[in-house]
């Protein structure tokens, strides 16, 4: 309780930002465009100044600079951050990165773990759906942690949860870029496109990769990938 209480928004909010210069300078400003592939919380590591810093790179895929997507035949990252398409299919492009970096920005709003939340609600059995719910009910404030909830910007706050869910939205294609995110996230004045529903992929057991089948909830798996010319390892990338 006494971590959690630290993290005021003000700290949240620089975490968040802090995480999108990140990811950005992956997919566009790094030499190599890189596909992180298995972003979530424990993934992301915090300096004495409380900055973060992105680790693991053990799952990361180099992408050529006109390749937008690629397929895997093993699925591997941790369920409950990975995208639909890349559970179902084996497809994972910048898009699949976006899903779960949205995943991770709702959690850090809500204080709250995308994979072991539990609600009464039967029908509420993951963050995003919660997260939509209120959406639908216009009752975005109960998403915020009630840490933070008396003392945070509530209107900077609504917007930050409204760009996560547009991060979820089950079409990639539909997601912004990691680009339009820090715009968003950085210039208010930016109006949001309505978000369409989030991927919820805990509704259907994936069919069509059956390496996916098997993962519980927050589970990583333990299949290694054979390397090959698209694929890389890198211990530490820090953006400019």
């Amino acid at each position: 309780p006494k971590k959690r209480i630290q993290l005021d928004w003000g700290v949240r909010h620089d975490i968040i930002r802090g995480i999108t210069r990140g990811i950005l300078y992956l997919h566009h400003d790094s030499r190599l465009k890189i596909i992180h592939r298995d972003l979530k919380a424990s993934n992301i590591l915090l300096d004495a100044d409380m900055n973060p810093k992105i680790a693991d790179f053990g799952m990361a895929r180099i992408f050529g600079m006109d390749q937008n997507v690629a397929n895997t035949a093993r699925v591997v990252g941790t369920f409950g951050y990975m995208a639909p398409e890349y559970v179902t299919h084996g497809q994972f492009s910048t898009k699949s990165d976006v899903y779960s970096f949205g995943v991770l920005m709702l959690e850090i709003i809500s204080g709250k773990k995308n994979s072991s939340f539990c609600q009464m609600d039967v029908l509420v059995n993951n963050l995003v759906t919660y997260v939509w719910r209120l959406w639908e009910s216009k009752s975005l404030l109960e998403v915020i942690d009630p840490c933070i909830r008396e003392d945070c910007k509530s209107d900077e706050v609504t917007r930050y949860i409204h760009i996560g869910l547009l991060c979820v939205q089950e079409n990639p294609a539909k997601r912004p870029t990691m680009s339009t995110i820090h715009q968003m996230l950085t210039t208010s004045s930016i109006a949001l496109p309505a978000p369409l529903p989030p991927g919820f992929f805990f509704r259907n057991e994936p069919r069509s990769n059956p390496s996916a089948r098997g993962l519980k909830p927050d589970q990583t798996s333990s299949k290694s990938i054979t390397c090959s010319v698209d694929e890389a390892t890198i211990t530490d990338v820090n953006p400019r």
